[in-house]
């Protein structure tokens, strides 16, 4: 199996598991913080996961190129303001057994922007795979929305 691959499995279950505990910590009744407090705590968990990586990797420098900066600040932003949503949500009783796939059709739209603006178009072999893919994405995200 391809390191990618674990990891990728890894990553599907740390996401999932995340949602859970912050449901936990926003509605249950002696943790009940609010959304935007239990946002703020997460900053501070991401934060030291991030500068443990910086110093492991020894890259703590920030780079000369102002614009991969902008960017990744961009990313930042775009990523938290869908967290800050999914948080809200939650704090709001959102199933997460509903709520997650309809915010997981997030890989729909990285595979058709990664088409679109990344040229990553798959090859002649992969493009069915690629297509019935995104169409049962889809059909999943309708079926657990209704």
């Amino acid at each position: 199996m391809q390191s990618w691959l674990i990891y990728g499995i890894l990553i599907a279950f740390l996401w999932g598991s995340y949602a859970v505990v912050s449901k936990i910590a926003l509605t249950d009744k002696q943790f009940g913080i609010s959304p935007a407090l239990a946002s703020l705590f997460m900053l501070v968990g991401i934060a030291i996961v991030f500068v443990a990586g910086a110093l492991t990797e020894g890259k703590l420098q920030i780079p000369e190129n102002k614009t991969g900066v902008a960017l990744s600040v961009l990313a930042g932003i775009i990523w938290a303001i869908g967290l800050f949503l999914s948080i809200k949500l939650l704090a709001e009783g959102a199933d997460i057994s509903r709520l997650a796939p309809i915010y997981n059709l997030n890989t729909l739209v990285a595979v058709i922007l990664g088409i679109l603006l990344l040229h990553e178009l798959p090859n002649s072999g992969e493009m069915a795979k690629v297509v019935v893919g995104a169409i049962l994405i889809i059909i999943g995200g309708i079926l657990v929305s209704i």
